[in-house]
């Protein structure tokens, strides 16, 4: 499996929104890095998604509509990779699907993120904690342990004019 780990653009600050945490949306400097950070990947790293999961959670799902539009692809709320996220979550719902997904992106939240990518990648004690619209590439089997980090870059990394 070819697993991509993104977490939200720069959404509003909670002391900044008067709505829920739920509904927290992206800024438009979020939207716009965002879409920045993706068209940088896809040019460099030759991205290649087939499907595309996100938090039903607005600044998330937001992102995963950016990225859907960058990668050609309809994102799909998935309720489990809301704030809380766990690889357990996960494995539950790949584990459920008749053919699993050979290129995935998910798009969560922190330190949801970075938690997962250390269970993954057997190193739980190490921060892979992403930057807002950071990404991370991993390879092999969603089991812990069982996946090898490619590569984790924050948006200063593929934006070097910045």
């Amino acid at each position: 499996m070819h697993l991509y780990i993104m977490r939200h653009g720069i959404a509003f600050e909670p002391s900044e929104w008067q709505g829920t945490d739920t509904t927290r949306p992206l800024t438009e400097k979020g939207k716009k890095r965002t879409r920045q950070v993706l068209d940088a990947l896809l040019r460099e790293k030759k991205l290649h998604v087939d499907t595309l999961w996100s938090s039903p959670l607005v600044r998330a799902w937001q992102t995963a509509e950016i990225a859907g539009d960058a990668l050609g692809l309809k994102p799909k709320q998935i309720d489990e990779l809301a704030c809380g996220a766990s690889l357990r979550s996960m494995q539950k719902i790949l584990s459920a699907l008749k053919t699993s997904p050979e290129r995935l992106m998910c798009v969560g939240h922190e330190p949801d993120c970075g938690i997962i990518i250390g269970q993954l990648c057997g190193d739980p004690e190490t921060d892979y904690a992403l930057k807002k619209a950071g990404i991370a590439y991993l390879e092999g089997s969603y089991k812990p342990g069982g996946m090898k980090l490619k590569w984790l870059l924050a948006p200063r990394d593929v934006l070097k004019d910045e």
